[in-house]
Formats: structure tokens, sequence, C-alpha cells
């Protein structure tokens, strides 16, 4: 089953529980020789959880406290923390800031030490993976770059130009790379549910607000176009290999033009909190909200 909002689309998870009433029959009272048979079943386990991913699920506030390799920015208000801070999830969070497809299969060197692969946290009882992954091989970080320069210079943008060739050759590679790491998900952790997380997009279709006034209208449109087409790719990689893909609902009118309050992610981050073309913390609060539904 694959649940996927693009775009401003919605995810909507139902979960219903029946409940049974038993009694005697009507004009019977009990007597002596009745017995009641009460059945009780055992509380679930918590689920054995492991969080991987790249700056999208790793980045929450920018003065949040920090995890595991102060490279990877791993913040304690993401999405993956407020999973786990659930009752029904032990586990841990192994996303980095950067990351590839590859750093989830190998070690990653960052010059100043060697982080290892965030699959090595999967064990044979881990039974729940959220996975986000797949926005740094099409080079999103270079793009969010581009758009940042303009804004700050005040002048028109043309970052399609630049961008718009490698992201294509890119784009067409990522499927076979993120098989490979649906494969070894499921090699290492056959019984795990993974819950793919999408990319809540910047910018939607429509939007015009001052932080876009350096923004080409072509920009626009390209950088619309390019979110809905890599979590398309990422949507498609998880129905391929038996997973879920989730947006929370409404992700088209909480882009960086909403609202400060509103805002799932920002273009600076100065009035959220957030880093720079990131999720806000109240969109790792709804993502975390969002992946908790489909418990």
């Amino acid at each position: 089953m694959i649940t996927r909002s693009l775009q401003a689309g919605s995810v909507v998870v139902l979960t219903c529980l029946a409940l049974t009433a038993c009694g005697t029959e009507s004009g019977m009272s009990d007597t002596a020789g009745q017995t009641t048979t009460e059945q009780t079943t055992a509380p679930d386990l918590p689920h054995d959880y492991v969080a991987l991913g790249d700056s999208y699920a790793a980045l929450g506030s920018r003065d949040a406290a920090l995890s595991g390799p102060a490279f990877c920015r791993r913040s304690a208000d993401n999405y993956p923390s407020q999973v786990l801070a659930d009752a029904r999830v032990t586990g841990q969070d192994v996303s980095c800031q950067g990351a590839v497809t590859d750093n989830l299969l190998r070690p990653r060197n960052t010059g100043s030490e060697e982080i290892p692969a965030q699959l090595d946290s999967l064990t044979e009882g881990t039974d729940l993976v959220t996975l986000s992954i797949g926005g740094n091989d099409i080079e999103f970080g270079g793009m969010a770059g581009c758009f940042g320069q303009a804004m700050r210079a005040g002048l028109p943008s043309d970052c399609a130009a630049t961008w718009d060739g490698p992201a294509r050759a890119q784009l067409a590679e990522l499927p076979d790379a993120l098989d490979q790491v649906h494969q070894a998900i499921t090699d290492r952790s056959p019984d795990a549910r993974v819950i793919v997380t999408g990319y809540m997009p910047l910018i939607a279709p429509g939007d015009d607000c001052t932080e876009l006034a350096a923004i080409s209208e072509a920009d626009r449109a390209w950088a619309v176009a390019l979110t809905d087409e890599l979590n398309q790719v990422v949507a498609d990689a998880a129905e391929r290999h038996g997973a879920d893909m989730v947006l929370p609902a409404g992700t088209g009118e909480h882009t960086g033009c909403a609202a400060p309050e509103q805002r799932w992610v920002a273009f600076h981050g100065n009035e959220t909190g957030a880093y720079p073309m990131h999720p806000t913390p109240a969109g790792q609060a709804a993502m975390a909200e969002t992946v908790l539904a489909e418990l």
C-alpha cells in the first residue's frame, strides 16, 4: 500500500478498532454456577525503530540540542526524535545532513571523521524504518543555494539554466539507487515496515510572496515540477518494494510563502527558527504526526 500527497494533496490514515460488548440475555441473571471468561490481550511490544535519511529528517530547530556526530546536525526535535518519544516506539535516529543514497550503504568520510553506513544500524529485529533520501542525489542543496544567493543579492534568478540538466541526469539514475537501498533494508531487516517520507515543497503553484521577489517565474515553475518529480520517483520506489510513502496533508498550504506560524518549510528560517531551505519545527511535527498515524 502506498499513501502519498504530491504538492497540496492529502494523506488520510484511518485506523478502526472494533469493540464487542458481551452480556447476559435479557431477563436472566448470573448464578453461582456460571463463570465469566475474560479474554485479555498482552500489549504490543514497542516497535524497534531506526530513522534513516538526510537533512529533511535530521534538521529541526537551529537552537535544538544535537545528538550523534556534530557533522550530522541531528536535532532533538526532528521528526525521528518525535516518533521516538511515542510510547509505541523505541530505537535510534541515524539520519545525517547531506546524506545521499550511498551514505546509507557505505561509510561516509567527512574529512574529520568516518560516519558508519546508516544501514549498519539495522538488525533482524528492526520492525520499523523511516527513510528520507534522494534529494541530495539530484543536488537539491545546490539548487537551494542558487535560490538563496538570488534572494540575498536581490537579482533575478536563473537557476534552472545551471541545474536542470544535471538534475535530470541524476534523477534518471535515482530509481536504481533507491532500489539498492530498499533491498538492503529488506536484507538486514526482513520484517521491517518501511515508511518513506517525501519532500515537503518550498514553493507551490501560485505562490507569490516577498521572499520570492528575486526568483523568476520560470525558476518557480521549475522548482515545483522538480519537487513533484522527485517525490514521484521516491514514491514509485517505495511501491516497488512494498513500502509506504507519506507526506502531511496540505503541504501546498504550508510552503515558505505561508504565514510564519503556518510554514512547514522556510526559505531563510529567521522567523521560524529553522535551517534555511528546510523543514521548520512545525513541519517536523507535522511529519512526525503523519508517520505516527501510520502505526
